[in-house]
């Protein structure tokens, strides 16, 4: 969406939610100038004929050349909409795709959102062409407006194949850069949570990186891990950074979602990001954790530590109240106190450790300091047949060292 795009916006039924859609559109650069609602949808137009003219002379009196619906429309009801209101009218699935396309920075990324795009343009094609197929001879024939959307058509499915492939190739050696961290024994956590939470922030600020902090919606598409150090005897962790959630996903970027929580399946912690400061806090955490079910259904609670981020943007008293409605949730600030996490996670962590004496030969020392980096050791002992470790090991990485182990 190029230059000066100034738009009203529209919702129509009982899940409306005008903020947010005014959100999605900033995002892209587009002035809101005006919002109309309607108590039901209707199946011809999204409005009714009598709020569709209202929405005309709203259209005519702010100077929009935009409509954006908070809903998904058929091309039937968007070629009404457009009649009616006298502008051109973007629904809130082809928004989201255009916000996926232009922050899509890694190869996978781009291929989610382009494959997308094109499941939601196929059978849109027709509306936009159908004047065309028109100019057939007679009964049984195909004219050349026929043809030509029967080629495009074609070029689109072809398209769609070629990126499935491309997809399922970097699906695969995701999956063995995955399998080759599993063999570090390197604990991993995941960010996960409603868009514009402020993972990537907390990311940066725990893995002591520079990137991106716009408080912006879908800022990060692609998963981004890193390793943060431990302190004070604690274990180095993997953390990823996962693409945000937000309500009425479009189902065209549903892979998107699968794709980039296959790190989050394999975490040992999960944590559920959410804007502490937002006005629909609760509704954001419900649909972070009803996406999350729907996605892998075996996510159990005790493996989800929720982290309530940007309390800096509240007074004591909301902080106070925030506590109350979420007594087990950790409370913090990115931009502040990011560490506070860390203290969660590493207990969290120890609650899948088991605490044992290893004793390390000198020919194998270097494991010394691998331990070092992947487990807790409350004390080191040197001796004449080796090292004595008192330590607490991940419970998945118990076999490697089992042969060390004292008994």
């Amino acid at each position: 969406m190029d230059g000066d795009v100034r738009a009203v916006l529209v919702g129509a039924g009982e899940d409306r939610y005008l903020e947010e859609l005014a959100s999605l559109a900033r995002t892209l650069g587009v002035e809101v100038v005006g919002t109309l609602e309607q108590s039901r949808r209707d199946p011809v137009g999204y409005l009714g004929s009598g709020k569709r003219a209202e929405l005309r002379s709203l259209v005519e009196e702010s100077g929009a050349g935009m409509v954006i619906t908070d809903d998904e429309l058929s091309a039937s009801q968007a070629r009404v909409l457009e009649r009616d209101c006298g502008a051109s009218v973007v629904d809130r699935t082809e928004l989201i795709i255009r916000i996926f396309e232009a922050h899509a920075r890694d190869r996978a990324s781009k291929l989610e959102v382009e494959l997308a795009d094109l499941e939601y343009r196929l059978p849109r094609i027709k509306g936009k062409n159908e004047a065309l197929s028109r100019l057939g001879g007679g009964v049984g024939t195909r004219g050349p407006g026929e043809q030509q959307l029967e080629y495009d058509r074609r070029l689109i499915r072809n398209r769609m194949r070629t990126i499935r492939s491309r997809l399922e190739q970097e699906r695969r050696s995701r999956r063995v850069r995955r399998e080759s961290r599993e063999r570090l024994r390197i604990p991993a956590v995941s960010l996960v949570g409603y868009t514009n939470a402020g993972k990537t922030t907390l990311l940066n600020a725990l893995s002591s990186s520079e990137g991106s902090t716009a408080d912006r919606l879908f800022e990060t598409l692609e998963t981004s891990t890193r390793i943060v150090r431990g302190t004070d005897g604690n274990p180095d962790i993997l953390m990823t950074d996962t693409v945000g959630f937000i309500r009425k996903l479009p189902t065209q970027l549903v892979h998107s979602f699968e794709s980039t929580l296959e790190a989050a399946a394999d975490a040992d912690v999960l944590v559920v990001c959410a804007d502490a400061s937002s006005p629909f806090l609760d509704e954001e955490i419900a649909v972070v954790r009803e996406t999350l079910s729907g996605l892998d259904p075996a996510t159990e609670e005790e493996d989800i530590i929720l982290c309530l981020n940007k309390i800096d943007r509240l007074n004591p008293h909301e902080i106070k109240a925030l506590k109350t409605r979420y007594p087990s949730a950790t409370l913090l600030s990115a931009l502040r106190n990011p560490h506070e996490l860390l203290d969660r996670i590493y207990s969290r962590l120890s609650e899948r450790m088991e605490r044992l004496e290893l004793l390390i030969p000198h020919s194998d020392y270097q494991l010394v300091s691998n331990l070092y980096e992947r487990a807790i050791v409350h004390s080191q002992k040197p001796l004449e047949r080796g090292t004595l470790l008192d330590v607490s090991i991940p419970n998945h990485a118990l076999s490697r060292y089992a042969r060390y182990r004292v008994a």
